[in-house]
């Protein structure tokens, strides 16, 4: 009957494996119920066999321990935690760390693994997990006393929303909850709904590559327009050129952590906060959503544009706001990367390794995306992860 079941829950995942399934675990648990009550009548005739049926449970189905080991595979990969079954499969794309460093530990129980090394996970790794939950170990005996008190606050910050409505109006409305709930990453579903509207929806939406097709072009124009009218000076146009790069971190930086992390309680700000950044930090593996949409980043990028040329003239604002491109296109390209990809380079992997601190870790620390030099100059870099 196990190996039936697995057999049946492969073929129904297959089925989905091209769409987003909502709360998967779920889907699985109604899954299994609906297959097993099916095929209870041809297994009842033998009571030893029926012994051996799955029996439903609180928090999915109690699984026999000796059947992990045989989901062990990329396309089928189970975990064991704390006595709880997990299928992570539509997961290992999404591993931050990269699916080859689980790939040793499907079918097996992981909770040694979780909890001493190579690196603390944190409460939101765990938030992440509890969304895979197909079941229990037969052998498990768990209870809503045996929760956390992290466990039940995340529960009931996950109740202050409902996930099938646009976000935007429900967020208004949270007041002084909105903070601490915004990052609590209450969702593993990589993407949440903000408008009704089905254009809007769409608007807040930008593929990795739209940046580069949107503003590459434009720092073409610029460099031939720069190089014909003006007589070319490297040593004066280089140097505007990294003011301009240097510039531009600050720039992250300052709009990272005094905008874009702003504590808001209103009703208006939290709806803004939200629809800027907010987003971001509860779904941060939605890969339309990373990247800043061109038309928005050209209209808060005018006043700078505009600025600089009346400020440093024609031959050193160009030069300066080149360098200023490029740190943004670097920004966006790297943001990108880290979020999306396994880096190779150990100086990504680092930015990669601030960067998940700050999204799974503490909030209020490494601001500095693309390079952290303002975080060291304003104290909010924090590089000693182990430890913490």
């Amino acid at each position: 009957l196990s190996l039936t079941i697995s057999n049946q829950v492969d073929q129904h995942k297959e089925r989905n494996r091209q769409g987003s399934l909502r709360h998967f675990g779920i889907l699985n648990v109604d899954f299994l119920s609906q297959i097993t009550s099916n095929m209870v009548s041809s297994v009842t005739a033998e009571p030893d066999a029926a012994n051996q049926q799955p029996r439903p449970h609180e928090e999915g189905y109690s699984l026999n321990p000796r059947m992990i080991k045989y989901h062990n595979t990329e396309r089928d990969a189970w975990i064991v935690y704390n006595d709880k079954v997990y299928d992570i499969t539509l997961f290992l794309d999404q591993h931050p760390g990269g699916k080859d460093i689980l790939a040793s530990h499907w079918g097996t129980d992981v909770t040694k693994v979780m909890e001493e090394g190579p690196h603390k996970h944190s409460k939101f790794a765990y938030k992440i997990l509890d969304k895979y939950q197909i079941g229990v170990l037969s052998t498990a005996n768990q209870t809503e006393e045996g929760k956390t008190a992290d466990q039940q606050r995340l529960e009931q910050l996950d109740r202050l929303v409902d996930w099938r409505k646009p976000l935007l109006p429900q967020v208004g409305n949270m007041g002084e909850k909105y903070f601490e709930w915004v990052h609590s990453f209450p969702t593993t579903d990589h993407t949440v709904k903000m408008f009704q509207n089905e254009v809007l929806e769409f608007l807040t939406k930008c593929p990795w590559y739209m940046p580069l097709l949107f503003w590459i072009p434009i720092a073409c124009v610029i460099m031939y327009q720069y190089f014909h009218t003006v007589k070319f000076d490297f040593l004066s146009f280089s140097s505007w050129l990294v003011f301009g790069v240097i510039f531009w971190l600050f720039f992250e930086y300052s709009l990272h952590r005094w905008v874009f992390h702003m504590h808001s309680t209103t009703y208006f700000m939290n709806i803004i906060h939200f629809l800027i950044h907010g987003h971001h930090h509860i779904t941060p593996l939605d890969n339309n959503r990373v990247v800043f949409p061109p038309v928005p980043a050209l209209i808060l990028a005018s006043p700078i544009w505009i600025g600089a040329v009346q400020l440093f003239g024609y031959e050193h604002g160009y030069a300066f706001l080149l360098g200023f491109l490029v740190g943004y296109i670097n920004y966006d390209m790297t943001h990108f990367w880290i979020h999306q990809k396994v880096p190779k380079s150990p100086y990504v992997q680092g930015h990669k390794t601030r960067h998940v601190y700050h999204h799974y870790h503490l909030p209020d620390c490494n601001f500095g995306i693309s390079h952290p030099l303002f975080d060291f100059v304003f104290g909010t870099h924090v590089g000693d992860y182990k430890a913490e």
